[in-house]
Formats: structure tokens, sequence, C-alpha cells
């Protein structure tokens, strides 16, 4: 979990300094009424190197610090008419606490810029689009944070009458972006530190245009909130407030009874925080609860519904990517007519790679959408992969894999600031079997790329 302390007093100070003739960034109208543009773009020309040509004069591409899997640039459909647009993000290169994003839109022979904004903090903390308004559009969710804060801020953009216009702006600590199993539409869940690694957390849907609490879906998604809580326990069983927290979960996951044994064992480690009497409003309510579950003529249970997070949706397509990616190159590349060419060297026999990974740069700009660069050169060692008279080799030999990344699932995250390790379930095949397998990212200038050597997954 991200966020650190900072008073009231100097982080108005720091918005003052920012809003004033001290920042770099042109006014962002200016920047709309007369757009960089690049000419006669082609088809499938680099996103990136387009994001480029139309940045602010003095800034640089940049990456959030989450959701975990994002890069630079996201190319997304932002309004409903099927094509998508590039949302960029970009950071001063004299100073790097001045941040900001714009959108491009494909027009018939060039990107014409329709958006940009100056972020609210001095770092992107979380950002990325999300149909949160059940529109089969994609809100813009940017949220900032200011260097020592404790608290972010989530801006939410919704398309209206042409342009991007702000509907909502929520204060955080860490949020997630969630869809469940039957509906498209994602909900916000939004976390507040109360204290250390416990957090007030609410579900938030859209009811025109404003957020409210998600009653609903609250048995579902407390679900994972009672986890947490428990692993929390887990490690510090004597602290009070995990108690509480958990049996807060409880009852909004409709579960007063496992509530109300959180609720005693809570109060009887006697703690000054949270108060007993904060423990008792908690329990009356899981009292009032109780016939509402336990009476056949009560209304039942909320339906448990499946949900997953953006983040981990992000986290999957990287690694089915990167394994792809993997296989790929381990059968050798793109052969013109299929012909292979083999060449002994040391007793060992060797084929050249494909005519697009047969020199060093071909195959590290293939692997570094997904990798390190530092984790593509242990690779290349392990796996004897070499310039012999000016083209790459490997040796000749196939192989092949079993994990079927197309139904993995994250079953635990490790948030270390500029990395996270993960731990996947993923099937054997088509069999009701897997395994485990952990893999750590990392947040480099390119995006988040997986720091776990090509092959070891």
């Amino acid at each position: 979990m991200r966020g650190k302390n900072l008073s009231a007093a100097v982080m108005a100070g720091i918005w003052i300094v920012f809003l004033s003739g001290c920042n770099l960034f042109p006014a962002p109208e200016s920047l709309i009424k007369a757009p960089n543009q690049v000419k006669s773009v082609n088809q499938g020309q680099d996103l990136v190197s387009i994001a480029r040509r139309n940045l602010p004069k003095g800034t640089k591409l940049t990456v959030p610090d989450g959701p975990v899997g994002v890069d630079p640039v996201v190319s997304v459909d932002l309004d409903g008419d099927a094509d998508e647009e590039a949302l960029v993000f970009f950071r001063s290169t004299n100073n790097d606490n001045q941040v900001g994003a714009f959108v491009l839109k494909k027009e018939t022979n060039s990107w014409e810029k329709i958006f940009i904004t100056k972020g609210s903090g001095s770092k992107i903390h979380w950002a990325y689009a999300a149909d949160v308004m059940d529109d089969r559009k994609k809100e813009l969710l940017l949220g900032w944070q200011t260097e020592g804060s404790a608290d972010s801020f989530l801006e939410v953009y919704h398309w209206k009458m042409d342009k991007l216009t702000k509907l909502k702006e929520l204060t955080y600590n860490e949020v997630e972006a969630v869809t469940f199993e039957d509906e498209e539409k994602t909900r916000l869940a939004v976390w507040k530190r109360d204290m250390a690694d416990a957090y007030k957390i609410d579900l938030l849907t859209w009811k025109g245009d404003s957020a409210v609490a998600d009653r609903e879906y609250y048995p579902s998604y407390f679900q994972g909130v009672i986890t947490y809580y428990q692993r929390r326990i887990a490690e510090v069983p004597d602290a009070a407030y995990y108690w509480y927290y958990l049996a807060d979960a409880h009852l909004k996951a409709n579960l007063p009874e496992q509530a109300i044994h959180a609720i005693d064992k809570g109060m009887s480690l006697n703690s000054v925080v949270p108060t007993k009497g904060y423990f008792q409003t908690l329990r009356m309510q899981a009292e009032k609860m109780m016939p509402k579950v336990n009476y056949f003529t009560s209304i039942p249970p909320k339906y448990i519904s499946n949900y997953s997070n953006l983040e981990d949706q992000l986290i999957i397509q990287k690694v089915k990517e990167a394994a792809s990616q993997y296989w790929y190159v381990m059968s050798g590349g793109e052969y013109p007519e299929g012909k292979i060419e083999t060449v002994m060297v040391n007793d060992h026999e060797y084929r050249y790679l494909g005519e697009d990974l047969d020199i060093h740069a071909k195959l590290v700009n293939y692997l570094s959408s997904s990798f390190t660069p530092s984790s593509i050169d242990s690779f290349l060692k392990r796996k004897t992969i070499f310039e012999f008279f000016g083209k790459l080799i490997q040796p000749n030999a196939d192989g092949g894999s079993l994990l079927n990344y197309e139904r993995t699932e994250v079953v635990q995250k490790k948030d270390k600031g500029n990395e996270m390790e993960v731990d996947l379930k993923v099937p054997v095949g088509d069999t009701n079997s897997f395994e485990f397998v952990h893999i750590s990212f990392q947040k480099t200038e390119n995006g988040w790329r997986i720091f776990s050597e090509p092959g070891t997954f």
C-alpha cells in the first residue's frame, strides 16, 4: 500500500506553488487549441512514437505507479465510437514533481490533442480508463498524489458534449476498479487508511452523476476484504483494529454471526483503539441482522458473484503476452518458406534465428514490451543465444509447456513500491490440475515490465 503523511499547510503550499508561474507547463487550453499533429499517419505506426511527437515542450513520457501493468501510452475508446484514442501520461523534464495527462484522437490524416490536464499532485498514483457509468464509453480515471501526502485524489472524466468533462473527484489511499461476472459495469472500491494498513472501505457505483455505495454487491466484494483482514490478523493477532474491520467486512458480506465472533475477540483485547463503544455499536448492527439470515421467512443472503479487478486483468494479460513471446523466440521466429539453417558450434547443433529475430536489437526489441532489460540479458545467457558471424543462433531443440495461461488466476500480490511480486494459479492444460507460479513486476520508464526471466514461468 502506498501513501505518506504531510500536513495540510504544506500540501496547500505545494499546490499554490504548482499553480503559480513557477511551473513549466503551458496552459492546457493553449495546447488544445493549437495541438501538435502527426501528418499522414499510416495505420499500425508506433503509438508511442506518435505520443512522443505530441508531448508538450519540456516534458517526457512517464508511467503511473498503478495499476501494475499500465504503460505510459494506453489505447482506449473514450467517446464510444469504436475507435480507440491514445491516453498519454507525461512529466516535466526539469521538475519531476510536475505531471499530467493528455488524450490524442485519430482524425483522417493526423492525431489531434483533444484533452490535456496538469496533475493536482506531484506524481500519477493510479490511472486508467473503465466504464463506470455503464454507457459503453470508458471514463478516464486519473489519480494524483503529492509527494509525502497520505491521501490521493481520483478525478473521473466522462465524455459529454463532444469533450471530456470532470464528473467527480474522490479522496482515497488505494483504489480498485472491479467488474462482477454478471455485469460489464465497473465499480470503484475506495480504500481510506485509518491506521497502519487498516482501511475504511466502500464499494461505489454511479447513479446519474453521483457516486453512491453499491450495497447490492457488498456481499460479493467484501469476501475479498475478509480475506485481506484475515491475513493481517494472522500476522498480528493482537491488533484490535484488525478485528474491528474484519467484523465490519463480515457485516457488509451479510455474515453477522462471523461478525459477532470477530467483535467479541476484538473487545477481549482491551485495546484503547478502537474503543469498546465502537465495537458495541457494530455488535448491535450484527444482532439486528441475525433474524434476516436465520429464519426461513426472512430475505435470503445475496448471491455471491465472482469479481475481478482491473490490475489483475492487466497482470494476466502481460503474463499471457510474455509467455507467448518466450515460446515464439524458443521456436526460432519467422523462417521464410520454413527453411531453417543450422550450424555446429563446439560439437553442438545450433540454428539461426528467423529473419525477424536474427540480430540482438530485433530480439531485445521484441521481448522488451514484456520484460525488463536485465531479465532479457539473463535469459539470453541461460539459453545460450548468441551472435555467430553477425547473426543470432540458439540450440536446435524444440519445447513447449502445458501451462494454460488463458485460465490464470491471481491469488496473491505483494506491493513493494516500484516492484510487485505476484503469485498465479495456472491450470495444466484443460485439466483440473494446476501449478502456482511466482512472477515479479518492476516499474520501468517504458511501463510495468516482468522482472522474472523468460522461461521461468
